[in-house]
């Protein structure tokens, strides 16, 4: 069964200027599916309308087995995500941060404890998030991600910006919560040689095509068996 499934999906902001030609992603129930490609070749675009942050033009979504636009709600509910920036309210520290989206979710409370230690911000104690690091910000806009529960876990770029401790955190985490919560996870990147060491599945777009889907042992098999040569092919034909 897919968690996230399109069908047809197709995108423009003009009509001479096409974003999304024809997507057809299938991200396996329980998986950690890699989307990657360049810098402009789509992967936000097709995040954000996986998500209903933009109005979809053309094609079909289904989540969970079921249509986005008949289930909306219900389908949110349970998914987490971060797209581009992080929003979070830079004169409150972490778990004021967290007590805000706590509320708007209407989870439980409890959860805010169990998401900061999950991403390590459990010591942040009065600190602003104004203050926090780039990476500490990531983290804690995980953790806002995480507070609902979600069974799929979306995230655009979740490594930009970290240092390398930052990146080796971040894969543990999102390995972590895979593995031992069952959390299916989406995670674009232009980084292949960070997302090779995290993801099963990997999906390869470029210029609004999907050029390649499939598992991590079929994208190694492509090509001469180097990965970076099978991307560079895959991206600028």
């Amino acid at each position: 069964m897919y968690c996230l499934e399109t069908k047809g999906l197709c995108h423009h902001y003009s009509a001479d200027q096409p974003i999304l030609q024809d997507v057809g992603l299938r991200v396996p129930e329980g998986s950690i599916y890699g989307f990657l490609g360049p810098n402009g070749a789509g992967k936000t675009t097709t995040l954000k309308l996986a998500l209903g942050l933009l109005k979809k033009q053309q094609g079909e979504i289904f989540i969970f087995g079921q249509s986005f636009e008949a289930h909306r709600i219900g389908i949110l509910q349970k998914i987490g995500s971060l797209i581009e920036t992080p929003s979070l309210y830079g004169h409150l520290d972490a778990k004021e941060n967290l007590r805000v989206f706590q509320k708007t979710y209407r989870c439980s409370p409890g959860r805010i404890e169990i998401v900061l230690r999950d991403t390590g911000l459990a010591e942040t104690g009065r600190k602003k998030a104004g203050q926090f690091s780039l990476g500490m910000k990531q983290r804690l806009a995980i953790a806002i991600a995480l507070l609902n529960d979600p069974k799929l876990l979306i995230l655009d770029e979740p490594t930009n910006g970290l240092d390398p401790g930052g990146i080796i955190a971040m894969r543990e985490l999102l390995k972590t919560l895979n593995r031992e919560r069952g959390v299916t996870i989406l995670v674009s990147s232009h980084l292949l040689s960070e997302i090779s060491k995290l993801v099963t599945h990997a999906g390869v777009i470029r210029q609004g095509r999907l050029v390649f889907q499939g598992t991590m042992a079929e994208l190694h098999g492509l090509g001469d068996g180097d990965l970076e040569n099978t991307f560079i092919g895959l991206t600028e034909k």
